[in-house]
């Protein structure tokens, strides 16, 4: 079964971010980017703040922080720790809230048949609900959580359509969300602390899909 990696983002959710003072001075001042960093799509504004740039893209608005990496995947870890760690540090006084790293991955069968696929997943053939969906054109998809290393790992398991050049592409997506509530106090210091276990997380999202079929 061929897989693709479809997303990762690591996201601080706060009660309040103060996004106007977070402007390009500010980031550049603090060393998140350069002066020539900002590619096209950047945006700086007071309600939010964009930032793309070749190695990242960074999203902040009133009540969170979005930290997309683009580079290598030996490098994901470090880039997180040292720009979002950063800004985590920089601002030891915001209100943060929670945390979550999240890892999205898709597969489509060999043969396409994602019918099949999802109901070996989690078709129940004697349980209600399940015979409400027994045609051959349901599709299935679950929930799945567990407390993970000191994280409540939840994944969703669904099938999607993705468009594609000349139609649309059937697959079966697993998007992990390694979620973390923190305490009100030293939790600049908890982030900081979990960003540094990204690897960590992301071997253990890979773990569960070799188990599945592997990638």
């Amino acid at each position: 079964m061929p897989w693709k990696q479809e997303g990762l983002t690591a996201v601080v959710v706060a009660k309040r971010f103060n996004v106007t003072a977070a402007g390009e001075h500010w980031l550049v001042k603090q060393g998140i980017i350069d002066e020539d960093d900002r590619l096209e799509g950047s945006i700086f504004s007071d309600a939010v703040v964009q930032v793309r740039t070749a190695r990242f893209q960074l999203l902040l608005l009133p009540d969170q922080l979005q930290f997309v990496p683009s580079v290598p995947r030996e490098e994901e870890q470090a880039i997180i720790v040292d720009k979002l760690g950063k800004i985590v540090e920089t601002l030891p006084h915001v209100p943060y809230k929670a945390l979550g790293l999240n890892f999205a991955w898709a597969f489509t069968p060999d043969d396409g048949d994602i019918w099949r696929v999802t109901r070996e997943m989690f078709y129940i053939p004697d349980r209600p609900l399940f015979r409400i969906f027994s045609d051959g054109e349901s599709l299935f998809g679950g929930h799945l959580s567990k407390n993970h290393a000191g994280f409540r790992l939840k994944l969703n398991v669904n099938p999607v359509s993705v468009p594609e050049e000349g139609g649309v592409e059937q697959r079966v997506q697993f998007a992990f969300n390694f979620h973390r509530d923190l305490g009100e106090d030293g939790a600049a210091k908890e982030i900081l602390q979990c960003l540094s276990r990204w690897n960590e997380l992301r071997a253990e999202a890979e773990r569960i899909i070799d188990a599945v079929g592997g990638r």
